[in-house]
């Protein structure tokens, strides 16, 4: 494969062939960055009205953004007609540069695959040098969508009679995951319907508990879930017709005589195995971990090929079939995710437990799957499932040693007790698809009246009342925050940092300003009780380094934002979504006037020291 086309090269061929203007989708913000840096080098310019036409719109856009007015890149941007577009920037100045583009000013944008999905940004060529985008931290492949979302953008209407997608040469690109991405079908939509603290509280408010289930019964998560329970009950159904053949016997269930008697009968010399003990949770997903069942080992993926239990001390393990080919023997707790989804697998009595074209299918298969499966909600009893005691002294409790069936139930039950096992996944399965969104609904219940938000009878305390009102993210360690009294006497410096702190999810490291001690000090103190709530709400990542950042702009207010940028690392875009949230953390904060005045006079002056500079030009 040949190397990457220089970023000059590239829009000077799309000059020459009329292609402009294109948008250049690249792998991150710092290719884009690095891109206008060889513009920067270049000797190009644009003919003087062109960067007149430029500058024109840049002075409208100015008018109503005064922050992008000493902007870095505008002299490079009216110079060669070229930019770039990515999160790292200010809001505002990517209003300027869709402007521009809107205009017929610039040639080309540099932008990251956000560009796609985000904002109506047609151009006559789309210019596609990746087929993976980070995420987090890992780089993964685009979906069929996201490659359907960038290629819609080649072609404007009411200007162009075609559009041009265009894939150019990369050491780093995989044509197979772009050719699906042109000509499969988008992934399904899913629901990211969630239920949170502060929902429960305001559905209470609103509405008798015994009126809520319907009304979630009506969602569009819960349509979603009906759906993947009808597909199981139609399997269901199929496999009721294989169990025809295998009707009653003597016994009313001889499946289950059979298996205890069988049971006794390879156990009576020997001892009883000892299990060791495991928790509900691993039991229940253990049960769903059978050969075919896609699921997630952290940030990877895998089949499972078996289930079994390990010699000794009798614990949950499986065989995986893990992205790339290996197979490897894990315990049952390390799988964080089990998907909705089950692959066809050969079954083989030796190891690798599936037949050799088994294992290339479901490779194949594996790669093909969409980035995103349906979990498999999985109910957890709250009281362990009494166990049969199956293991009786004699052999004379049970009447199969003289049984005229016994030879069929012996024949039979391996297959019989295949198809009752499925039976059975299958009904937890869709009794779990059925309930999930009430089962989770109640457990927010419990939690919410165990902390005293809720009556025993579901009616919202006083405490309820005014903590419905905090509508944000990790509203829980917010509301137990206020209750402990952890704000009191607090500036509103303080406060806006801690509040960064809770709304911050970005975990990328670099250079910040120190954190005071008194900061220091209050976020030891909001660690342990997010760490106290974590069995009931995921902890935020509660980083110091990102409180100093907003302690800092409202702590001193000569502090510019040019300022504020040079004393971090942090990208400018990444710093104004963090003031920006922080804003919205406030505001949550400042409708507590009736139950928290000087809480909220704190969030009040707190909200007034931001909105400063560039955050004036908030909505």
């Amino acid at each position: 494969m040949p190397p990457s086309i220089h970023p000059v090269d590239l829009i000077v061929a799309l000059r020459e062939k009329h292609l402009t203007p294109a948008i250049v989708f690249l792998t991150s913000r710092r290719a884009c960055d690095e891109a206008m840096q060889a513009f920067d080098q270049s000797h190009i310019l644009l003919p003087p009205i062109r960067q007149q036409a430029i500058a024109a719109v840049l002075d409208k856009v100015i008018v109503q953004y005064p922050s992008i007015a000493e902007h870095p890149l505008i002299p490079i941007v009216q110079r060669i007609g070229v930019a770039a577009h990515h999160a790292g920037h200010l809001p505002s100045w990517k209003i300027a540069v869709e402007e521009l583009m809107r205009h017929g000013c610039l040639d080309a944008v540099f932008a990251t695959t956000t560009l796609a999905a985000g904002v109506d940004f047609p151009a006559r060529t789309v210019i596609i040098t990746q087929s993976s985008i980070r995420k987090s931290r890992d780089f993964m492949d685009l979906t069929i969508g996201e490659v359907q979302q960038i290629a819609g953008r080649a072609g404007r209407r009411g200007k162009d009679l075609v559009g041009f997608a265009i894939v150019t040469p990369s050491p780093y690109i995989d044509l197979t995951v772009l050719t699906k991405g042109f000509t499969g079908h988008p992934e399904a939509i899913n629901s990211q319907f969630l239920i949170s603290y502060p929902m429960v509280l305001n559905l209470l408010k609103a509405h008798p508990l015994d009126q809520i289930q319907p009304i979630l019964a009506k969602s569009f998560a819960q349509f979603q879930l009906n759906q993947r329970a009808e597909v199981l009950e139609r399997k269901l159904d199929d496999l009721r017709d294989q169990m025809e053949p295998f009707g009653p016997r003597v016994c009313t269930d001889w499946i289950a005589e059979w298996q205890t008697f069988d049971q006794v009968r390879r156990q009576k010399s020997h001892r009883a195995p000892v299990r060791k003990f495991e928790s509900p949770e691993i039991a229940a997903r253990f049960h769903f971990l059978t050969p075919g069942r896609v699921v997630a080992f952290g940030r990877s993926r895998g089949v499972v090929l078996r289930q079994y239990r390990s010699k000794g001390q009798k614990s949950p393990m499986i065989t995986a079939l893990r992205q790339g080919g290996g197979i490897t023997e894990s315990p049952a707790s390390t799988v964080t995710e089990i998907s909705d989804r089950i692959l066809d697998c050969v079954d083989a009595p030796v190891y690798p437990w599936c037949t050799p074209e088994s294992v290339e299918d479901l490779l194949h298969n594996l790669e093909e799957l969409p980035t995103k499966l349906p979990e498999l909600p999985i109910l957890v009893p709250k009281d362990n499932e009494p166990i049969p005691d199956a293991i009786v002294q004699t052999l004379g409790d049970f009447t199969c040693p003289t049984c005229p069936s016994r030879a069929a139930c012996q024949s039979d039950y391996p297959l019989a007790s295949k198809l009752r096992q499925e039976q059975q996944r299958h009904l937890k399965s869709i009794q779990a698809l059925r309930t999930s969104l009430w089962h989770r609904f109640q457990e927010k219940i419990d939690v919410l009246q165990q902390f005293g938000y809720l009556t025993p009878a579901s009616r919202l305390t006083d405490e309820g009342e005014w903590a419905r009102l905090i509508r944000i993210d990790h509203s829980l360690l917010i509301t137990e925050l206020l209750r402990a009294g952890a704000f009191n006497g607090a500036d509103p410096a303080m406060l806006a940092a801690v509040m960064s702190s809770i709304s911050n999810d970005d975990d990328r490291p670099g250079s910040f300003p120190r954190v005071s001690s008194g900061l220091a000090s209050l976020l030891g103190q909001v660690r342990k009780l997010a760490a106290s709530l974590s069995p009931h709400e995921e902890p935020p990542l509660l980083r110091a380094d990102i409180a100093a950042v907003t302690e800092r702009w409202i702590g001193d207010p000569t502090l510019t934002w040019i300022g504020l940028c040079k004393s971090t690392s942090m990208a400018e875009g990444d710093i104004y979504r963090l003031l920006a949230r922080t804003l919205e953390f406030l505001s949550q904060l400042h409708t507590l006037k009736a139950t928290h005045p000087g809480l909220a006079d704190t969030a009040s002056r707190a909200i007034a020291a931001l909105r400063r500079g560039v955050l004036e030009e908030l909505p």
